[in-house]
């Protein structure tokens, strides 16, 4: 039991030292650059990442092709200790703060949790990407037609594409091959669920989004002016949980930044003062 307890503590003090902190930083940039070089040479391997979650992606290219794969296991690994090293460093800086609040003040004492407040807002934006890439809808090859519509997965929401216009480049353009091509698609959507129905504008830089979900076009027909082809519109449906996370974690943050800037300031008045 003692031995146990003293392993504990040695690894709760080797984690929240500040050395190894930057250290994982530091290996985690290094990580990063040299998957970045083999991401460029290999995109078929790391393309599906874009319409595959992170798990998905893993049963299906990340284990067989572990020779170029290794990098992102590497990053994945570096974030999970680092996750824990700014979790020891928050109970630390809180622990601190705590027992020196009332030699300090209220005031300096609250801005003594910069740090911590920082930590914090750092922990939720990597929980928010890790929601991203794990949960959550990302589905392609959503084709609509006009008045057809689709039911959105495990939701009462369905959405229907009442209108489609493809606007074509005219004859006389100044851009050479762009003769008759399409300059922009617009469609109007209708998305009906239980609080009634609502009609939205989509077009191909102009998402639609609404309760969480969002909808974007990715390919549309007709491509030429004068095709025979029944027009449509081909979606990406998405609904990303960790967005909000990510938002919340960054406003913390930005929080935390301030207040540590105020403080610093703070303790140089005093120094001048002094």
């Amino acid at each position: 039991m003692q031995i146990s307890t003293g392993f504990i503590r040695r690894s709760w003090i080797f984690l929240g030292n500040t050395k190894v902190s930057l250290c994982l930083i530091y290996a985690l940039f290094a990580d990063v650059m040299l998957g970045s070089i083999v991401m460029r040479h290999n995109p078929q391997i790391f393309f599906p990442l874009k319409n595959q979650f992170l798990q998905e992606w893993i049963f299906s290219y990340g284990i067989k092709n572990m020779a170029l794969a290794w990098w992102l296991f590497a990053a994945i690994f570096l974030l999970f200790f680092l996750s824990v090293s700014t979790t020891v460093c928050i109970t630390n800086n809180l622990i601190f703060t705590v027992k020196h609040l009332g030699k300090n003040g209220f005031l300096q004492g609250f801005l003594m949790l910069a740090p911590s407040v920082m930590h914090t807002g750092f922990l939720l934006l990597l929980m928010g990407q890790l929601l991203s890439h794990t949960v959550g809808v990302n589905s392609h090859g959503n084709i609509l037609t006009v008045g057809v519509g689709k039911r959105l997965p495990g939701s009462d929401i369905r959405i229907i594409l009442n209108s489609l216009k493809v606007d074509f480049s005219d004859e006389n353009t100044h851009f050479p091959g762009m003769a008759g091509r399409p300059e922009n698609c617009t469609g109007i959507l209708s998305i009906v669920d239980r609080k009634g129905c609502q009609e939205r504008v989509i077009a191909l830089n102009r998402p639609v989004i609404y309760r969480g979900w969002s909808f974007f076009i990715e390919d549309f027909c007709p491509m030429r002016k004068g095709s025979k082809r029944s027009p449509f519109i081909n979606m990406v449906i998405r609904r990303d949980p960790g967005v909000m996370l990510m938002v919340v974690g960054a406003v913390i943050f930005g929080v935390g930044l301030i207040m540590y800037l105020f403080s610093v300031t703070s303790s140089r008045n005093n120094c001048e003062r002094g």
